[in-house]
């Protein structure tokens, strides 16, 4: 009876002993034919940073897929926009799968962040008429437009006096200034009409402003007659252009 046992118990362990080695077989069989996600991931993360993309993928490192080649795996940007990547693998067990790349938009929500201008501005309420000074003016950092009308160089402005009234913190225009006139419009000037070896000169008012040369018409104080000449500088008109 006891040779039986002995014998028993011996069968028992032989057949423990092999099922224990093929287990370890089959195991290393199965770890050998298959490939994780962890590989995967480094797979696609190399392939982004090859096309000059941050990857931001997460695939579950103990996922195991059947064993293919690294030359038989394509990996392609389905999304246009390296959102979607969709792994293939066209070996003898064939399998697919789609990750999503995360993209960081932070950065470009910053770079358009960045895209400001400086303009000029008023420090305080200025009424019509006024004339600039720099002690007036300050920068403000605004959105830049590509059409953008208003001045940027405080030098534009430094002297020049306001067709309107205009508030504080507005970005300036050259529209909101008069123009530099050569003669200003009611300003008094001399009338010079030159008539051979003649030289004729009688005190005027403008009627209008007017710049170098330009016609303007010019009240004759004297006479009262209402004539048109050229704008020679600030104080002279002449009656012919061709005068000196």
């Amino acid at each position: 009876m006891d040779i039986f046992i002995s014998m028993a118990t011996k069968l028992t362990i032989k057949t423990i002993l092999k099922l224990i080695i093929v287990f370890f077989l089959t195991f290393n069989n199965v770890s050998a034919s298959t490939i994780s996600g962890y590989e995967l991931e480094n797979l696609i993360e190399d392939w982004l940073k090859k096309k000059g993309i941050e990857p931001n993928i997460s695939i579950l490192h103990d996922l195991k897929y059947p064993e293919c080649e690294n030359s038989k795996i394509l990996i392609n940007d389905i999304s246009g926009n390296s959102r979607l990547i969709k792994v293939n693998c066209i070996g003898k067990n064939p399998w697919q799968f789609i990750v999503r790349n995360k993209l960081n938009l932070k950065k470009k929500v910053s770079k358009k962040k960045q895209n400001l201008s400086e303009f000029v501005v008023l420090k305080n309420y200025k009424e019509k008429g006024s004339i600039i000074s720099e002690e007036d003016l300050t920068i403000l950092r605004k959105k830049n437009s590509v059409n953008n009308v208003f001045i940027t160089d405080k030098s534009e402005i430094i002297g020049k006096k306001l067709k309107k009234s205009l508030n504080s913190n507005k970005p300036l225009k050259h529209t909101n200034l008069e123009n530099d006139w050569l003669i200003e419009k009611n300003s008094l000037v001399t009338i010079i009409n030159n008539k051979s070896f003649i030289t004729i000169k009688e005190e005027g008012v403008a009627m209008s402003d007017a710049n170098y040369m330009d016609k303007i018409q010019v009240k004759n104080i004297k006479s009262g007659k209402i004539i048109v000449g050229y704008a020679k500088n600030e104080k002279k008109v002449i009656l012919n252009s061709k005068q000196n």
